[in-house]
């Protein structure tokens, strides 16, 4: 810095203070104590852009947008925009519910309900919240319990489906017998003389005591095979779903 650029800037200073003092000697003399706010009484009205409009916006009557309505400004032709009736979308009829329940899988992971279709002779497994395919995919079900599932349809009407039991399966409770009963059921029955057969009441004879006909024993083991042939299919097409899934 030389000395010509320091004496310009204290030049410079020195007349920022005089003005500064010059200032604080007006103040101290009373200059600019005449000033002062107006009451809030004596303030002018507000006019012109700031004065707010209390009355309520009354529209016009719809007849005067007639011309607007006949040339809309957002169509290119000018031309009314046609009003075209949507058609309504009917519901399709739900076919009735025409299957059979043939087992039902319960594990703390899955609920699985195998039914099998009898217009088709088709067996599926479904979970809670799957439609039946086909025709009845208006069937969905919502319950899975041990023995029945609930399928409901778009009309909120239910229907449960019972568990199918192959008959000659179940075996009703025997009654208990009674004291002489029991006595002559533990009784042996003496051999006829001559050496004839023994025959029991109650069975054909030649038949052993207390083995069921040969007939009957036949046709109760063809069913539980068919039941067990149809468990495995059904297991099988349920691990092939399980794969595309994944």
């Amino acid at each position: 810095m030389n000395a010509r650029t320091s004496r310009l800037i204290t030049t410079g200073l020195a007349g920022t203070c005089g003005v500064m003092a010059l200032a604080g000697v007006l103040a101290w003399m009373g200059a600019g104590r005449g000033y002062g706010w107006l009451p809030e009484t004596d303030a002018p009205p507000v006019t012109g852009v700031g004065r707010i409009d209390t009355d309520a916006v009354v529209m016009p009557p719809d007849s005067e947008f007639a011309e607007v309505r006949q040339r809309p400004i957002f169509n290119e032709d000018r031309k009314p925009t046609p009003i075209i009736d949507k058609p309504s979308i009917e519901t399709p009829p739900v076919v009735p519910l025409n299957i059979t329940l043939t087992g039902v899988v319960l594990t703390p992971e899955i609920k699985l309900a195998m039914v099998r279709d009898n217009a088709k002779n088709e067996a599926v497994s479904l979970r809670v919240g799957m439609p039946l395919p086909g025709e009845q995919q208006g069937w969905v079900v919502t319950e899975i319990h041990a023995r029945k599932v609930v399928f409901k349809n778009p009309q909120d009407e239910t229907s449960e489906v019972e568990l199918e039991v192959a008959p000659g399966l179940t075996v009703p409770p025997s009654p208990r017998p009674t004291a002489p009963a029991a006595a002559n059921a533990a009784a042996p029955v003496p051999p006829p003389p001559g050496g004839a057969p023994t025959t029991v009441p109650g069975q054909p004879p030649g038949t052993q005591p207390g083995q069921p006909p040969a007939d009957r024993a036949a046709e109760l083991q063809h069913r539980i095979e068919e039941r067990r042939r149809e468990m495995r299919e059904q297991a099988e097409k349920l691990r092939q779903q399980q794969e595309q899934v994944k």
